[in-house]
């Protein structure tokens, strides 16, 4: 924000009118909503209201309690400023992005990369939120790994405002970073191409590893699959079925989109903007759901999803659960 201030005050030209109410307006924003989240009392506290004993633990209930349809009510108020923060600070940046972009200075690369880096953020720390909420409503997960999923929630709730993503989850981190950075390949459709991709992406060896172990569940590889193509499984399932018809052993990204009927460019890169990483999850996390409430095959979590119930059971002992108590 210093540097901003600074290349606003002397460096965006013609355009140092739109930098300058672009900082103060989301800075004046985001502070109130800090402000309102630094009111409540934090989650962890126990308090009596009208009678009755409000605590950690009744939040943790409550929020196991309510399900899948009354989650939302279940929130506590603070939770949900945590989440608008969180959004609020992508718009903030993306603002200051436009106006960045359109100025002509040696800075503007070193400022880019900086906004970049803060969007990444915001949006991986969400993608978080999602996955930990989520899980809450899976049926077929256990109820103390709920119950631990709600007090990481309450961490990510109470250190919104100071929290980094190093702190909760690094591995998925380093996934979703390599996952926006790397590109389809499909060729054989094995995945193999897009592993590399990853790999040369700086994403987490244990991320990798985790998928590649021996005995993996069949359902765990497919949500892998997912992960790797951004393909539904049902979607690769045809293009490997078509692919045993013609007797075709790789295929390009062309091959494809023809066999899915997708108009020519719709599976080209996406890189560049963490959102559309977001919005891939939540296709993935739907499909995931509607198999486990139908019983069609294939995986029924995310990728991420099983990685999350390993790393709530302490299977990555190089990802501790901490500060879960406070």
């Amino acid at each position: 924000m210093r540097r901003l201030t600074a290349f606003a005050d002397d460096g965006a030209g013609p355009f140092q009118q739109d930098l300058h109410r672009a900082l103060d307006t989301g800075l004046t924003g985001l502070g109130n909503i800090a402000e309102a989240i630094e009111s409540y009392p934090s989650l962890r506290e126990t308090r009596t209201l009208g009678g009755k004993e409000r605590s950690l633990n009744t939040l943790v209930e409550g929020l196991l309690a309510g399900g899948e349809h009354a989650l939302e009510w279940s929130l506590p108020t603070k939770s949900i400023l945590s989440r608008a923060f969180g959004i609020a600070k992508v718009n903030f940046f993306v603002s200051l992005r436009y106006v960045v972009e359109a100025c002509q200075a040696d800075e503007v690369p070193s400022l880019l990369e900086g906004i970049a880096a803060a969007i990444e953020e915001a949006v991986y720390t969400r993608l978080t939120e999602e996955l930990l909420t989520s899980y809450l409503t899976t049926q077929d997960a256990d109820r103390d790994l709920k119950r631990l999923a709600v007090l990481r929630l309450v961490d990510l709730w109470e250190g919104r405002l100071s929290l980094t993503l190093d702190t909760l989850a690094p591995v998925l981190r380093s996934a979703w970073q390599a996952r926006q950075r790397a590109v389809r390949v499909f060729g054989t459709m094995m995945g193999t191409a897009e592993i590399m991709q990853l790999m040369f992406a700086n994403c987490s060896h244990d991320f990798v590893a985790w998928f590649s172990r021996h005995e993996v569940p069949p359902e765990q590889q497919q949500a892998f699959e997912e992960f790797l193509f951004d393909i539904p499984f049902e979607h690769l399932q045809r293009v490997r079925y078509r692919m045993m018809e013609e007797g075709l052993a790789v295929v390009d990204r062309a091959k494809v989109e023809e066999y899915l009927g997708l108009p020519p460019g719709a599976l080209r890169p996406k890189v560049g903007d963490p959102k559309d990483l977001y919005v891939a999850f939540r296709r993935r996390r739907v499909r995931a759901q509607y198999r486990s409430a139908t019983n069609a095959p294939g995986p029924r979590r995310t990728a991420e999803g099983y990685l999350m119930e390993a790393i709530l059971r302490h299977q990555l002992p190089d990802v501790p659960v901490t500060s879960l108590g406070g």
